[in-house]
């Protein structure tokens, strides 16, 4: 199981002002909190209104690089923005680019990126419609975005699918469509990965972070492999350590008893 910290975000607000103010101790010990609570890769969105992305991208990957020996997800909409991150990262192991959908406008731009690097990718299941409030609507897009993953010569294990989680709040099924399409996906596409953020389930609820740990725990058993979340909400990453044991996805333990140890667990 991958867990990504989520925290480095210019829609942030701490973080949207450390970028328009080039604060670099701050984003420094940001990636290294999220690292030393367990991220195993770090998210790095440049975002913030009134600033160039395509510069503050590539100087954010590269301040973060420097603090953690870890690989990155680099999220942007922008194609110009990626490219220019995509020249100054410089990890061993291959980043994921956050994140392609089916709205075709964004499509166009910004599969050449994926396609020309060979990067693994994040596919949201929405298109020009919106977000499919079906299983299979979700689905639908989710096969046609692969198809044409697949003919570009991207990898299977290179696609992580976003199922995206909608607010209960507002749509009562809205969990529970979410973490049918998470089973259906991994039935379908066994050899890639599920993403999912928890955050937007609990939207306009109070207790939130309740319901989001709850949500992860359940997306784990529906076959959730890649968590989207902030590592330093130690009730949520001790949810995730223990359903990995009780899942069978922890031979042994060994991950548990070694958060345990290492004090990350929240008994």
């Amino acid at each position: 199981m991958l867990i990504i910290g989520e925290s480095i975000n210019g829609t942030i607000p701490k973080v949207s002002q450390a970028i328009y103010e080039k604060n670099e101790a701050f984003l420094m010990e940001l990636a290294k909190t999220q690292y030393g609570c367990g991220a195993q890769m770090l998210d790095v969105n440049a975002g913030v209104a009134g600033r160039k992305e395509v510069e503050d991208l590539p100087w954010l990957v590269k301040l973060v690089q420097q603090e953690v020996p870890i690989p990155l997800m680099i999220d942007s909409a922008n194609p110009d923005a990626l490219k220019a991150a995509l020249e100054v990262y410089h990890h061993l192991e291959i980043p994921i680019l956050n994140s392609v959908s089916g709205e075709e406008g964004k499509w166009k731009k910004l599969f050449p990126v994926v396609s020309e690097r060979k990067v693994k990718i994040v596919l949201l299941c929405m298109d020009d419609r919106g977000v499919p409030k079906t299983i299979e609507g979700r689905i639908t897009i989710a096969s046609r975005l692969f198809d044409r993953l697949m003919k570009a010569g991207i990898p299977e294990d290179y696609v992580y699918f976003d199922p995206l989680a909608l607010a209960v709040s507002v749509e009562s099924d809205a969990a529970l469509v979410t973490l049918e399409t998470i089973h259906a996906l991994r039935k379908q596409f066994p050899k890639s990965h599920v993403i999912c953020g928890a955050s937007n389930v609990s939207m306009g609820l109070p207790g939130r972070r309740l319901i989001n740990r709850t949500f992860i725990a359940m997306a784990i058993y529906a076959g959730l492999d890649t968590l989207f979340i902030d590592v330093r909400d130690q009730a949520m990453l001790s949810t995730v350590y223990a359903s990995s044991p009780l899942l069978n996805k922890d031979f042994y333990c060994m991950e548990y008893l070694k958060a345990y140890r290492g004090k990350k667990i929240l008994a």
